[in-house]
């Protein structure tokens, strides 16, 4: 049979949030269950935080010989998230193409789909790049019986996931994607430009869903661990299809934590929110993100991204009083913003109760495959400013350089510690991580009106 060997590298820069790659994992299970190859998976990324923990039972290349020295992989393939994952990538494909040199060499993943001129010319033509969707390349690849360039969610097998166990340990919830694509078409990501059809939103049974649920809570439950779940798509669809699940759950009296993402368009304007949003919790929905993005109309709509700026409050206030953890995405610097504006929207979010350091310093990235990327706007990447915004920014980042490195590792792990306390596990971890996060958010915010003034 043949063998495939899956790689996610390491990142050069710094990884906000570990989670398992979901990606390849798919890509796995998916020709596993066609009994199209045997597939190893193996994540550099695991190791380095094994070894950081303490935890390192064996190291990366001693895994790659124990799997194919034996069996030498036929193809192998790299999932490239971001450009700062090139220059690992690189290094393994020298080594291993000098180990196994009549293996088939493939890239995919994010950034090849959406900077492949980039990546075709960073990358050697010795690797094959796989732009979209990977099953049915892949599939192809190995045999020649895929011609499609999608696959129906409903298709998808479960992801293959040999190392479960060791994500959850080092506190990673279990990523679960339910859909693909966005019904958005948001000017600042690249999703809705993707080609032939792959932005559409498109979503997988909640059976089969609940079914991938049920199997991974039973192992995480055999091996001591608590089952938290990580919806990760980037919009999980309607309420009622959220609600759906929820019943599903209950039915099968599964007992898990569960977060997801959604549109706030989803959430605006629905009816009996309050009580609905009463019932998920009950259901265990341990957090929702939402992207708010921006509190002036005039930017929104300028990004497509339209939903009721005066309805945001009700709907922050019911899921609050639900239980439900509230996370929002936000980009306060971007090529129309003012110092005044912004400092305004600061303001108000700190009203809401939304006011993050996170959203004080982010900034419009203006990713390749967007609609902004055609307008040629970029400053390193990011969207350019006025020198009265990018100098009052580079100011206040260098004045809470100290605060950014707390805020991330206070933000990531709240998420985990809040869907075990939802199970019913000690909180005093959590309790902990929430008063560092809004004392680094008063700080910021204290920062944030002295440079103002």
């Amino acid at each position: 049979m043949v063998h495939v060997l899956l790689i996610r590298p390491l990142c050069e820069g710094n990884e906000l949030e570990f989670s398992e790659p979901l990606g390849i994992e798919r890509l796995a299970g998916y020709v596993r269950a066609r009994d199209a190859a045997s597939v190893t998976v193996l994540d550099r990324r695991l190791y380095e935080r094994e070894r950081q923990a303490g935890s390192l039972a064996s190291t990366f290349w001693e895994d790659v010989r124990a799997a194919c020295d034996k069996t030498p992989p036929d193809v192998v393939g790299f999932s490239l998230m971001t450009a700062q994952d090139v220059a690992d990538a690189l290094r393994l494909h020298s080594r291993l193409r000098a180990w196994y040199p009549k293996a088939r060499f493939l890239a995919g993943g994010v950034y090849v789909t959406t900077a492949n001129v980039e990546a075709r010319r960073r990358l050697p033509r010795s690797i094959a790049l796989v732009r979209g969707e990977g099953e049915a390349p892949l599939l192809k690849a190995l045999d020649g019986s895929a011609d499609a360039l999608t696959v129906d969610p409903d298709d998808w097998a479960p992801a293959f996931r040999p190392h479960i166990e060791r994500y959850a340990a080092l506190g990673c919830a279990v990523s679960v994607q339910t859909s693909r694509g966005c019904a958005g078409a948001c000017t600042f990501c690249a999703t809705p430009q993707l080609p032939h059809g792959l932005g559409r939103w498109r979503s997988r049974s909640i059976a089969l869903v609940a079914d991938e649920l049920e199997y991974e809570c039973a192992r995480l439950e055999r091996a001591g661990l608590p089952p938290v779940f990580n919806l990760v798509d980037d919009d999980f669809g309607p309420l009622k299809r959220l609600e759906e699940l929820a019943l599903e759950l209950r039915r099968r009296e599964l007992k898990i934590a569960f977060a997801c993402e959604m549109r706030l368009a989803a959430m605006v304007g629905q009816p009996d929110l309050a009580h609905r949003m009463v019932r998920l919790r009950e259901a265990r929905l341990s957090r929702l993100f939402v992207g708010v993005e921006s509190l002036n109309p005039q930017t929104l709509k300028a990004w497509r991204k339209p939903y009721d700026v005066g309805r945001l409050e009700e709907v922050v206030t019911v899921v609050r009083n639900a239980g439900i953890a509230l996370q929002t995405g936000y980009i306060m610097w971007h090529r129309t913003q003012t110092v005044a504006g912004a400092m305004a929207e600061a303001k108000e979010l700190r009203r809401l109760g939304l006011y993050t350091h996170q959203a004080a310093v982010s900034r419009l990235i203006v990713f390749d495959g967007c609609e902004l990327a055609r307008q040629g706007v970029r400053r390193a990447g990011f969207e350019a400013m006025s020198s009265d915004a990018e100098k009052f920014y580079e100011q206040f980042v260098r004045a809470t350089g100290e605060l950014q490195e707390r805020w991330v590792a206070a933000a990531v792990a709240e998420p985990y510690l809040a869907s075990c306390a939802a199970l019913g596990r000690r909180t005093d971890e959590l309790q902990e991580v929430r008063k560092e996060l809004s004392h680094i958010n008063n700080r910021s915010y204290e920062v944030l009106q002295a440079l103002a003034e």
